[in-house]
């Protein structure tokens, strides 16, 4: 049954937040415990026409009430009912969850919304956070912890002269004297460092292993290059961090034994392994490099995948097979010199290449090492620091998401508190009509703030919480996906950062839904949609 009534604002006596009904009328009676109103009860099977006073009211709380129609301005509420008792238990802040939910559900799209776009803030955040602080990490605190290693090798200008073909090149190879001389003139400026040896030569392939070659590369003889292959050996480890090659990693079998000065050990690329079909522990033979009837053998103990590509290193593009990084057979000193490749009575291509790799406590003394040595330093060569180069092309590829990402971030902020603003706007801002009927039963203007409030709490709340197990969770992979070439992670620090800031926004949002409810205005309660000012003054 569907009744009809007027609800005006007219307070009776001492009672508070009363009202008349007029038309039909109602029994209302409010039940108070502890001086908190816990329930209300409706009787809609009233004779049409009683009525009663103020004072009465007041003396009987269970009071049947009514007035005869004024021109008082009232709203036109529709009563639903049966001719029974109806209870409503409002029980304080679980009945204002309650109407904000019910009113989350009336409007889900709304509530989807906000929901997504608070996961988007929340997940790009969490994830692009991870990115700026591994990035910030890697170029400062990982960044010092790196060896502080310099070598003096022929610089790029001088390394195009070269000729794969031509042995008079290794006249421009250092010597042990001419490194004596230069670090004593380091030592003279108070340098104190440590070094290590790289060292080098061409060497011939045979029928257990044959070189990657390509439509571009030479068809020289070995006589003319010194063979298809390289030998690059390391004294230390140090040593091998700053392989001109690049750095490596061993991804089958395991890695070379500095200790072990009678091991005849190998490490191979992966592409050359699988194109001579070898495997950890195939035994090749290498021949000399001006003795083709030399030769050696080796194990091979571990394979080798290159993690870092200096501007340098040349792949596939090489004109001289022995030039490709792929080509690189790598032993240790001992190894290298026990088979007498550590020689000054060579000549052509059986001349190592000496590479001397110094290192300082400091980064800085890098600098000073360099400063130190360039009036003694041979024309055409430089000194740097290929460990340190290594390091920062490394991280090359972070840096560029973390810039790329950083941007996405701040459009994702504008734009995404842009959309929720106009998403709490939407919601609040029509509701006129439900903040006066809400006042009209005696809900209080805090109730109904506290009310909108979490209407827009609650959605963010839940995207904040979803954004942000799904950017610490896809941290990594998507980093990995992305191309940073770089382990990200979500740290602890981090999440508690987004949750605080995400939190604080949402407190924001609510509080410009609660702003709505502040300023309505009281006297909108004594306007009626139905009742026009001219047809008020007729009467």
């Amino acid at each position: 049954m569907h009744r009809e009534f007027l609800v005006s604002t007219k307070i009776c006596g001492q009672v508070d937040d009363r009202v008349d009904i007029h038309g039909d009328n109602l029994n209302f009676h409010r039940e108070y415990v502890d001086n908190e109103r816990r329930g209300m009860h409706i009787v809609d099977d009233l004779p049409s026409q009683s009525t009663m006073n103020c004072a009465s009211v007041v003396d009987n709380p269970a009071a049947n009430f009514a007035s005869q129609h004024s021109h008082s301005r009232a709203w036109k509420y529709t009563y639903s009912g049966t001719h029974k008792v109806h209870e409503y238990r409002l029980r304080g802040t679980m009945f204002i969850f309650g109407q904000a939910w019910k009113m989350l559900c009336r409007h889900p799209l709304r509530s989807l919304l906000i929901v997504l776009v608070s996961a988007a803030i929340a997940m790009w955040s969490t994830f692009g956070g991870a990115v700026l602080q591994e990035n910030h990490k890697a170029r400062t605190e990982t960044l010092d912890k790196q060896s502080n290693t310099a070598v003096i090798r022929p610089s790029s200008q001088l390394l195009e002269t070269r000729q794969g073909d031509d042995s008079s090149w290794t006249e421009h190879y250092l010597s042990w004297s001419d490194y004596d001389k230069l670090a004593s003139a380091g030592q003279t400026q108070g340098m104190q460092y440590k070094y290590t040896v790289a060292e080098s030569v061409p060497v011939r392939e045979s029928k257990s292993v044959q070189a990657i070659t390509t439509g571009k590369t030479s068809d020289a003889s070995a006589d003319k290059t010194g063979g298809n292959l390289t030998l690059q050996s390391f004294y230390t480890a140090e040593a091998a961090q700053a392989n001109e090659y690049g750095p490596y990693e061993v991804v089958e079998g395991k890695g070379l034994d500095y200790q072990n000065s009678l091991a005849q050990n190998v490490l191979i690329s992966e592409a050359l392994a699988k194109k001579n079909n070898l495997k950890v522990g195939s035994t090749i033979t290498i021949g000399n490099p001006t003795d083709a009837k030399k030769t050696y053998e080796y194990t091979v103990v571990g394979i080798y995948r290159y993690t870092g590509n200096p501007d340098n290193a040349q792949g596939d593009d090489a004109k001289f097979a022995k030039d490709n990084r792929n080509n690189v057979l790598y032993t240790t000193y001992t190894t290298f010199a026990v088979n007498g490749f550590d020689t000054t009575k060579g000549k052509g291509w059986s001349i190592p290449d000496l590479n001397v790799v110094f290192t300082f406590q400091n980064r800085s003394d890098i600098d000073k090492f360099a400063a130190a040595l360039k009036a003694d330093l041979p024309k055409g060569f430089t000194v740097s620091s290929p460990t340190i180069t290594h390091y920062m092309q490394s991280i090359e590829a972070l840096g560029t998401l973390a810039g790329t990402t950083r941007i996405i971030m701040i459009v994702l902020w504008i734009c995404g508190a842009l959309a929720l603003l106009g998403l709490v706007l939407l919601a609040a801002l029509p509701r006129s009509n439900e903040i006066g009927m809400g006042m009209l039963v005696g809900l209080s203007k805090g109730r109904l703030a506290w009310q909108f409030m979490l209407e827009t709490f609650m959605p963010t709340l839940v995207g904040l919480a979803v954004g942000l197990v799904l950017g610490a969770c896809t941290a990594n992979p998507l980093a990995g996906a992305l191309g940073a070439q770089h382990d990200v992670h979500a740290t602890g620090g981090l999440v508690w950062q987004v949750i605080w800031i995400g939190v604080l926004c949402s407190v924001a949002l609510a509080i410009v839904a609660g702003l709505r409810v502040t300023f309505f205005r009281t006297i909108r309660l004594f306007e009626s949609p139905y009742i026009s000012d001219s047809a008020d003054s007729e009467d």
